[in-house]
């Protein structure tokens, strides 16, 4: 399909489709990667997104399963663990009759770890005001392998050498 093609098409689709289009675009299921960005400009994806995730960051009531950890609980939406970690997308579309909403985690993350992982699933950024040591980018590497996460624009660990060359 070329670019120039995909608007025109998108505009013809329901919003129940388009909204499946975009979150398989989202997640890297149908283009190559590097094009995205050259479709989020035809449609202004990103802003949608962006806003999309900021308002489901914020939402308690969208959040439909909890990652428990030793000192707390995370709440997350089904979809975006599905759509950003293979260990997730797995467990939660293979077939079982169990429907659990809760998960132990024993990644062995830290709890400032974890909490910099959860904000990066909503918004592909480190806070500005999170320290970064390389106890952290040794544990995160550690955990984007542990959850299998899909490395979309920003990557994770890039984010984290690049704020930790920064910092330092």
């Amino acid at each position: 399909m070329k670019l120039k093609n995909f608007k025109e098409i998108i505009s013809k689709k329901s919003i129940k489709e388009s909204n499946q289009i975009f979150e398989m675009i989202y997640s890297n299921r149908i283009i190559n990667p590097k094009l995205y960005s050259e479709i989020k400009e035809i449609i202004n994806l990103n802003e949608k997104i962006e806003e999309t995730m900021k308002r489901i960051y914020l939402n308690e009531n969208e959040k439909d399963f909890i990652i428990e950890r030793k000192e707390k609980q995370y709440k997350f939406p089904k979809l975006i663990l599905i759509m950003r970690s293979e260990l997730y997308r797995g467990m939660f579309l293979s077939v079982t009759e169990d429907k659990s909403n809760k998960v132990t985690d024993y990644s062995e993350l830290s709890n400032k770890s974890f909490q910099i992982f959860e904000y990066w699933i909503y918004s592909n950024q480190i806070k500005d005001e999170i320290q970064i040591t390389q106890e952290i980018i040794n544990e995160l590497e550690t955990g984007i392998d542990y959850f299998q996460i899909n490395q979309t624009n920003p990557n994770l660990f890039d984010l984290l050498i690049n704020k930790f060359n920064n910092q330092n």
